[in-house]
């Protein structure tokens, strides 16, 4: 016989069953969203927390490549689709920055429309120059650049990313004229670097670092404020005497705006362990990056304080996404 004690558990149970049903998750594969081409350092970096996330979750993390606009494209794609936990999207300087500040009409707001998990990489870059150019420091680049000006070019991965900024802000704070050459990705810069059809470069780490090892390109500095572990001899850009001169490329992800506050807190601690293995650190220094631990919250007050200050660098040099 029911009592009205029996009736109300029941009702319950039954009310409470789809909520529960509703937090499994995830129950089918989740994209992660990586808007450049495969193969490339953000490819890389990608399939990095794509495996860490995999092996936590349960379920497949599957890198889904969609480049284009310097990383607008997929990431737009990716900030729009429906906030049910089974889209992520991989956040850069140029998906979440500087990308909606110089491409038109984005179709997105890289921090307000969407929810942070974290970040868990950082990488720098090395200013370098062919072998060709008569310089062994900054100095001696700068004063090169004076003699010549207009004569000499530097090379980007593509307009408006970390490795464009940092040949504007360098040509800004030295008062030397440099041209801007862009390029569809950082493997066809390289290969003008080395022939010497580019005279100067600042290229992450990771890839300048094998040609600065044979001889390729002669390093001249480091465009982090402390310098690197590895290339400890090599002097920042501050100590080479180009004052405020700090950049370098993050890795973190994001979800859409709306996700579930639970999907997103397990998606977060499963980020915030793996930052914090040994396996994911050996991992990384392979790639010459650094572990960056920011939790959901503080990875959202970073990438607006980035914001700030690359939109500042954007206005007053009056850099677009033509280059």
């Amino acid at each position: 016989m029911f009592t009205r004690r029996t009736l109300a558990i029941a009702s319950a149970g039954l009310i409470a069953a789809p909520a529960i049903a509703q937090t499994a998750w995830p129950r089918r594969p989740v994209r992660l969203v990586v808007a450049f081409p495969a193969g490339g350092l953000s490819d890389r970096m990608g399939r990095i927390v794509a495996e860490a996330f995999t092996a936590a979750l349960g379920q497949n993390v599957i890198v889904d490549n969609r480049g284009g606009a310097g990383g607008t494209a997929g990431t737009r794609q990716a900030v729009a689709a429906d906030p049910d936990g089974y889209t992520l999207a991989f956040a850069a300087p140029s998906t979440h920055i500087t990308g909606p500040l110089l491409y038109p009409n984005p179709g997105y707001d890289g921090v307000t429309d969407v929810v942070p998990i974290g970040s868990f990489a950082q990488i720098g870059s090395i200013g370098v120059v062919h072998p060709s150019v008569p310089a062994n420091s900054i100095a001696e680049l700068i004063a090169h650049c004076r003699a010549h000006p207009g004569q000499l070019n530097f090379g980007s991965a593509g307009s408006g990313g970390s490795i464009h900024l940092a040949g504007e802000l360098f040509k800004s704070i030295a008062g030397i004229d440099i041209v801007h050459v862009p390029y569809r990705g950082g493997a066809q810069m390289l290969q003008d670097l080395l022939a010497g059809r580019l005279q100067i470069a600042f290229d992450n780490t990771p890839q300048i670092l094998p040609h600065i090892r044979s001889g390729g390109v002669r390093p001249l500095a480091v465009t982090t404020r402390e310098r690197s572990r590895f290339t400890p001899d090599l002097p920042t850009m501050i100590e080479a005497g180009v004052p405020d001169f700090e950049i370098s490329s993050w890795f973190g992800v994001t979800a859409p705006r709306g996700t579930p506050q639970e999907i997103v807190d397990r998606l977060a601690t499963v980020l915030q362990e793996a930052v914090a293995s040994p396996q994911m650190a050996e991992t990384l220094s392979v790639l010459s990056a650094e572990p960056l631990a920011l939790t959901g919250a503080e990875f959202g007050t970073f990438m607006a304080g980035q914001r700030e200050r690359f939109g500042e660098i954007i206005r007053r040099l009056g850099i677009s996404a033509a280059g």
